[in-house]
């Protein structure tokens, strides 16, 4: 199981997401989603692999469910598997399609841009960490920055997210 807080000082947790499942031949396999934002109800995909769809708690209507689909907590940890099986990375510029369904119906092909070896800064110092950008489609889309450190069998070290009617959510790894 994946968990994600973010929380600010004397207003608490702004956001929990978590995403469980397992794996299958495509990597990660989500089975289902949450997604809770301060002063909204809690929103989840479940992903009925069985049935071949995804519902979700709203009054979204269902998805498909596809080979490699993801949730947008699990994207970063299947990016880490794609990073992993590599022999040698690809030549910067080399793009990886991922669908990726958010909570409240939400469903999208990310075009990840691999954008090679990076310096970032953490808390915890400087790493070089490999850079993978999702450009947004549209005004409120999402625009994805992941930074996955090598020597740490390419788990995100940082990940920036915004979208057009928001400032940027950005998660940091501090130790």
């Amino acid at each position: 199981m994946l968990r994600l807080e973010g929380r600010v000082p004397i207003i608490g947790t702004l956001i929990t997401q978590t995403s469980r499942g397992g794996f299958d031949a495509a990597g990660l396999a989500p089975e289902r989603y949450t997604d809770k934002r301060l002063r909204r109800a809690e929103q989840a995909a479940s992903f009925q692999r069985g049935a071949g769809v995804i519902s979700f708690s709203g009054q979204s209507p269902e998805q498909p469910v596809t080979p490699g689909v993801q949730d947008r907590l699990s994207v970063m940890l299947q990016l880490a598997a794609i990073a992993n099986a590599w022999s040698k990375p690809p030549p910067a510029g080399e793009h990886f399609l991922i669908r990726v369904v958010g909570a409240r119906g939400d469903a999208h092909v990310w075009s990840l841009r691999f954008e090679g070896l990076q310096s970032v800064d953490t808390p915890a110092g400087s790493v070089r960490a490999l850079r993978f950008l999702r450009e947004p489609e549209g005004p409120q889309d999402t625009r994805a920055e992941f930074w996955l450190d090598p020597a740490r069998q390419y788990l995100p070290v940082r990940a920036r997210l915004t979208d057009g009617s928001s400032d940027a959510f950005e998660l940091l790894r501090v130790n």
